[in-house]
Formats: structure tokens, C-alpha cells, sequence
């Protein structure tokens, strides 16, 4: 009986990772890496190319965002199925993720073997969780107001939060405008919002308050 291979996409922006998550994946004669992307575009544009049945993603990426970058996977491919591995083992990072479309969601420091209990569950149609998670999934449904009170960019449209990384990240509107395909014009309109409700001033205060709370990592 023929086995049906798995076709995975990688997307991670740390060299290191995203070979190290390759020769992990290969080693298994069950999944087969169709590519490697290391920001959010290069994830769609290599989706719609090597078209993955899984995508293994994190979240804190250059020019779009794991968040961003799956609202638009899920969009134009609503079969294609996400597993984030991220740092981030905050309810902040969580919650969106899993309203996003995540299927499942593991951390850096998860056993290896629990990588591949994760791609067969959600391969199966179920979700999978990272177990030192799995308390805080419930504390947030018993506590829905926590993170909105926690959460730095609560306040923000998802929009405004694209805008927000790569501003913070050093890019112009007109580059802005180049990797979110909007006008700069747009960019300008979300970029002023965005600062009013921060009340933030400058390009600078934005950096900063993106490295002070975790948004974007200074490395």
C-alpha cells in the first residue's frame, strides 16, 4: 500500500531553525519539504508555487509577520494547513493565532517527537496544542477580558498591526506600500492611526515600544 507524502513548507527567518527543522522533517520518509521561505511574502509567494499541504510557520518574521502572512494563506488557500513553532509562549501571541486559523501551535523548546505527533494529528483534522500551553487556552476562555488587558496592540486593527511591525522594523511608507500592496497614501492613514492610539510621535517611539514589549526582536 502506497504511503501519501506529506508536503511540507518551511517559513522561518533564523537560518539555523529552518535547516535544523529540514533535516528533522527529512528524516521521516512520510513528509517531504517542498521549499523554505524566511519572511511572511516569501510564504505566500512559496505556497502558491510548491503548493504544501502543511506549513510550519513562526510568527516574528521580517517584512510580514506569521499573523499577517497566515490571514492571507488561509485566504487564498483555505485547505492548506498551519502549524506555528514559535517562541512565543504568551496567551497574546495564542489567541490570535488560533482566530487566525492556526491548526495547531508548538513552541522552539517542544520535544522534536512532539513536532511529528503534531503534523499527524492536524493532518488527520484535529488541533494540536503545545501541552505547556493548554492551561492557558483555558484560563483565556474562563478570562476573556485578560488578554484584551494585556495584550500591547489590542487596540489595533489587523491592518494597523502589519503597518505597525514594519514601521517599527525601519521600513518606508512607499516600502510599506510595496510589501502590503496598498498605497502609500493608506500606509499614511493606517500609520497615524495607529500612532494616536499608541500615543506614539515618531518612527523611533514605535521601534522602541515594539522592542519593550516584545513585538519585534532586537537580534
Amino acid at each position: 500500500m502506497t504511503q501519501n507524502i506529506i508536503k511540507i513548507l518551511i517559513t522561518e527567518d533564523h537560518a539555523l531553525v529552518r535547516k535544523g527543522l529540514k533535516s528533522l522533517i527529512s528524516s521521516r520518509s512520510e513528509f517531504q519539504v517542498v521549499g523554505e521561505a524566511d519572511n511572511g511574502l516569501a510564504a505566500i509567494e512559496m505556497t502558491r508555487k510548491c503548493k504544501p499541504d502543511l506549513i510550519l510557520l513562526d510568527l516574528s518574521m521580517p517584512k510580514m509577520n506569521g499573523l499577517g502572512a497566515m490571514r492571507q494563506l488561509k485566504k487564498e488557500h483555505p485547505d492548506v494547513k498551519i502549524l506555528v513553532i514559535t517562541m512565543h509562549a504568551s496567551q497574546d501571541y495564542l489567541i490570535p493565532a488560533l482566530k487566525e486559523g492556526a491548526d495547531g501551535y508548538l513552541l522552539k523548546g517542544d520535544d522534536p517527537q512532539e513536532l511529528f505527533m503534531a503534523i499527524r494529528a492536524i493532518m488527520d483534522g484535529k488541533a494540536y496544542l503545545s501541552s505547556d500551553l493548554s492551561g492557558q487556552l483555558i484560563h483565556s476562555v474562563i478570562n476573556p477580558d485578560t488578554r484584551e488587558a494585556t495584550d500591547p496592540l489590542a487596540s489595533l486593527t489587523q491592518r494597523e498591526k502589519e503597518v505597525f511591525q514594519l514601521v517599527a522594523e525601519g521600513n518606508t511608507n512607499q516600502q510599506i506600500a510595496d510589501l502590503l500592496f496598498i498605497s502609500p497614501k493608506t500606509v499614511d492613514k493606517h500609520r497615524t492611526n495607529l500612532m494616536k492610539k499608541l500615543d506614539l510621535h515618531s518612527a523611533r517611539e514605535v521601534s522602541n515600544f515594539a522592542l519593550k514589549n516584545g513585538i519585534i526582536l532586537n537580534t
